[in-house]
């Protein structure tokens, strides 16, 4: 919420109000004197002609930058909760085997390094290093996939970038946002983890669609403490 300090004109004293307040009076809270609220702005004093070469040496005021108000990627692991427990129990088990068939030690009664040995290892240990591979390849996966999708928020407008070969962004400035959708289920509540949808005006889909961010509701809500 922005607010804006002015003095009110009957008593003098001190008057916060939010913006929206500037197209019409507000209540002074120590006279009860209603006045009308304007912004400041800048008075043109001369107007002249300059040269490109001038114009360059001479330092001038330009448009405001583009200002990025937050970056987020998709969290790793609290946007598939049950898939990283499953991954999470069969590393832990495959790494317990390989280190009781390393040690020599013994599962129900059978030695684990003389079960249908194979090679070098027997085949308890083979099935566990290729268990503890895919769990790896599995994450590495997840992990480039967060670290290549990214969703930026500027003052001006959103974009959504995702890829890892191809690169795809959809953007839309947050002048033309119509509607903006929280995607988020019980348990991702809980997590703090959702998506969102963007559409603009003049759209009947979605031009924007991000899932598995952390704190949604923030995200939505700085976008639209950044519309006019």
């Amino acid at each position: 919420m922005q607010v804006l300090t002015t003095q009110c004109p009957y008593c003098h004293h001190e008057v916060d109000s939010t913006i929206e307040h500037l197209d019409g009076p507000v209540l002074c809270p120590s006279c009860d004197n209603p006045f009308e609220m304007e912004m400041p702005t800048a008075v043109v004093t001369a107007v002249h002609e300059v040269d490109e070469k001038t114009a360059r040496e001479n330092r001038m005021a330009s448009e405001p930058e583009e200002r990025s108000l937050a970056q987020v990627h998709p969290v790793v692991f609290r946007a598939r909760p049950i898939a990283t427990l499953v991954f999470s129990v069969v590393g832990i088990v495959a790494a317990v085997l390989i280190l009781m068939s390393v040690a020599g030690m013994s599962l129900a009664g059978y030695a684990l390094d003389e079960m249908a040995v194979v090679g070098p290892a027997s085949i308890v240990v083979w099935l566990s290093a290729a268990a503890l591979i895919v769990t790896a390849g599995v994450i590495g996966h997840w992990t480039l996939l967060s670290r290549f999708t990214t969703l930026t928020v500027t003052d001006d407008r959103t974009v959504y970038r995702e890829g890892i070969v191809s690169r795809e962004t959809s953007e839309v400035q947050h002048d033309d946002v119509r509607n903006i959708q929280l995607d988020q289920s019980f348990v991702q509540r809980l997590l703090n983890v959702g998506g969102i949808g963007i559409s603009s005006s003049g759209q009947d889909d979605l031009e924007v669609v991000a899932k598995g961010l952390p704190h949604p509701k923030r995200i939505i809500d700085l976008i639209r403490e950044n519309q006019d």
